[in-house]
């Protein structure tokens, strides 16, 4: 099954409780993998290929302030109080991967995996054009791992269950293969 962009919902969050949904004024946004690759070649003329990891960063590049939204006064603050400290940057990053787009989670429940993460905030300008108030802000790991577990989402909001999997038909259907070749071996 091909996932919609939209079945990719990120979340921000200041305090791991009240989160905003982000991506809503842009048709694209994306996570920089930034991987840390090093290819060498030896003296007996083989190409080693060293991966050092990741520097992830999300750039969400029109982002629109809205007095709503729970990541606002934060990064309102941060921007206009040029605040750099790690108290007032240091945010949570929820990601979700759904089997439907997220706006249907409108109507109904939708679950899925999920990884939360702390992470860095910081805006990168403010003003924008004529059509809204803009503060676009990229997002850095920490660094301190990701949480890996299960979110359910209703109307859009999150809530995330850190080491479940998450209920989906995928899980469901591994689940129901394994019962039941689990019984076929029962007994012998």
């Amino acid at each position: 099954m091909k996932l919609p962009r939209a079945a990719l919902a990120q979340w921000l969050s200041f305090d791991k409780e009240n989160w905003t949904l982000i991506g809503k004024d842009t048709d694209s946004m994306s996570t920089s993998m930034n991987p840390d690759i090093e290819q060498k070649q030896n003296v007996i003329g083989e190409t080693i290929t060293e991966h050092k990891g990741f520097k992830p960063e999300l750039a969400v590049d029109s982002y629109a302030a809205r007095t709503e939204d729970a990541i606002y006064k934060n990064l309102l603050d941060i921007t206009m109080n040029r605040k750099f400290d790690d108290e007032s940057t240091t945010a949570f990053l929820l990601e979700g991967v759904l089997d439907e787009a997220v706006a249907e989670s409108d109507n109904k429940t939708l679950l899925g995996q999920g990884w939360l993460e702390e992470v860095t905030v910081v805006p990168q300008e403010y003003g924008g054009g004529m059509e809204a108030f803009g503060i676009p802000f990229n997002v850095s790991p920490k660094g301190g791992g990701r949480t890996k577990g299960s979110v359910s989402v209703t109307k859009r909001v999150p809530t995330f269950t850190p080491g479940a999997e998450a209920n989906t038909p995928e899980t469901a259907s591994a689940a129901s293969q394994t019962e039941s070749k689990t019984a076929g071996t029962a007994g012998k």
